[in-house]
Formats: structure tokens, sequence, C-alpha cells
């Protein structure tokens, strides 16, 4: 087996034969840094896509399919119901983000 000594990057101790510091346990192996970054790349892209794949609430999903009804009144009059509801639900997030940013400075 051969001897393979390897300087820290962060402290500047030399190791021998280790994928870790012995002195401040930083990762000393190039290849296994890297595929410890790109499965923690890819976890963090897994949650977001988990987060925008979440359910709508109740009454936008009632709004929804009511939007699909066979009567073509009752269709119409569930997407102007839907548009204000968007409407009304913009207007309000607006006012949230204002008076954050008015708080914040």
């Amino acid at each position: 087996m051969s001897k393979s000594y390897i300087k820290c990057l962060d402290c500047g101790t030399v190791n021998l034969n280790n994928e870790y510091c012995s002195n401040c346990g930083a990762i000393l192996d190039v290849v296994l840094k890297r595929r410890l970054e790109s499965e923690k790349k890819m976890l963090q892209k897994i949650e977001e896509q988990e987060k925008t794949n979440k359910k709508p609430n109740k009454i936008e999903a009632f709004l929804k399919n009511g939007a699909e009804h066979p009567n073509i009144l009752m269709r119409i009059l569930f997407q102007v119901v839907y548009s204000i509801w968007i409407f009304f639900a913009l207007i309000v997030g607006g006012l949230i983000a204002l008076f954050t940013a008015a708080v914040a400075g």
C-alpha cells in the first residue's frame, strides 16, 4: 500500500492516507467532496420540485372544478368568481409585501 500525503487546504496540516483532515475535519479527497456537493444539489432540486408541486387549497380546487362544469352558465360564473378570487389574492399579497418593505425600511 502506497503512502499518500495530502495537505489540508483549510488548516495546512499534512495528513497520511486520510479522506478527512485529522486536525480540522475538512474533506481532503476532491472526488468525495464533489460527490457530496452534487448529492446536496440534487436534494435541493428535489425539495424545490416538491414545493412547487403542492396541491391547491380547497377554495381554489372548488372554483377550478366548477370552471369545468357541463353547463355553460355555471362554467362562466365559476370562471368569473375564480378571476375575482385571484385578483383579490394578488391585492392582499401586494399589501403584505408593501407593509413588509415599509417595516424593513
